[in-house]
């Protein structure tokens, strides 16, 4: 049998993983490289006591061809193939997804709201107590209102989260040893649980496409003071550099624009999902070529700077990034 799951939730997925053994008194064996990946022989036998066996290909699509694939359908063995996304653009996937005997499993982050909700039922799993003004500051300190999404024509089409409900998880254990069999309370989560607010360095290119001065500085303090691992020299080092790869998309974004070539042939030259597409057009649209070439240079000169000169990062920065709202 042929399970395929998708999404980004790579929590309850293991969980479905975990059950699918625990269910079938099955062998798990997990692949993670494309090289690693058996035989489709081995993937079909079992063993001296008919066991069932669950293989898991992590990240990895491979290419069956249609005679193996209807052997890998029809073995008693679980074959299940976890990844984030698949390109049903192409022939063979939309093949595979319609195909009645593969079950297909949607694994999103819970958005909004719905990470209340999962929260309150995490907590009753472990049989613990929380009240409700603890599970909505829980929610907003794992970033629950922080959630990036991607919209075309009014409608989400993507959403990306800060959090994983790994870390929500480890969260919730930490709270619930903390109140030894009470109920977690609001004041526990408020001085146990970290704020995750990540910047997007979508929302710093916005900001400054926006021309909102203020809110790309107010977004370069927030990032600088994330990146609590290094100094701020190496921190800033980073920013540049993803700031250089976000505008040099930018960059491809206009050369395409401006030969009108179709969507379609955009996002195979570059790989992106419609919805990324969709927004660095937006982007590219409101930057004159000139400046974004103008702005690259900068940063090439800034990346030189930072690693040369004894003048403060942070001065540098401030310097370059506000000649932009000139």
């Amino acid at each position: 049998m042929i399970t395929l799951l998708l999404g980004s939730d790579d929590f309850s997925k293991k969980n479905f993983i975990d059950a699918l053994v625990l269910n079938k008194g099955a062998f798990l064996s997990v692949f993670s490289e494309a090289t690693e990946i058996p035989e489709t022989g081995a993937l079909l036998e079992s063993d001296l006591f008919s066991k069932p066996k669950v293989f898991v290909l992590q990240n990895i699509m491979p290419d069956f061809g249609s005679v193996n694939l209807e052997k890998c359908i029809l073995t008693l063995n679980q074959i299940v193939i976890s990844l984030k996304s698949l390109d049903k653009r192409k022939k063979e996937n939309k093949e595979l997804l319609s195909n009645p005997k593969i079950t297909v499993k949607e694994f999103s982050l819970p958005h909004g709201r719905e990470l209340d909700k999962w929260i309150q039922n995490r907590v009753s799993f472990y049989k613990g107590k929380i009240s409700q003004n603890a599970t909505e500051a829980l929610a907003v300190r794992l970033g629950r209102d922080n959630g990036k999404e991607t919209k075309v024509a009014g409608k989400v089409i993507a959403v990306e989260e800060v959090f994983d409900l790994w870390q929500a998880d480890s969260e919730i254990q930490k709270l619930l040893a903390f109140a030894e069999g009470g109920e977690i309370s609001r004041q526990a989560v408020l001085d146990l649980v970290p704020e995750n607010a990540e910047v997007d360095v979508f929302d710093l290119t916005n900001a400054i496409a926006d021309n909102q001065k203020q809110k790309t500085m107010e977004l370069l303090g927030r990032f600088l003071k994330e990146q609590t691992g290094g100094d701020e020299k190496g921190s800033i080092i980073q920013l540049n550099a993803l700031l250089g790869e976000q505008f040099r998309n930018v960059a491809i974004v206009q050369d395409f624009m401006a030969v009108k070539k179709p969507e379609n042939e955009i996002l195979d030259a570059t790989g992106w999902k419609p919805g990324r597409l969709f927004v660095m057009k937006k982007i590219a649209s409101r930057f004159p070529a000139k400046k974004i070439i103008d702005l690259l240079n900068k940063l090439e000169a800034l990346d030189e700077e930072l690693k040369s000169s004894s003048i403060p990062p942070r001065v540098l920065l401030d310097l370059i990034l506000s000649q932009l709202f000139i």
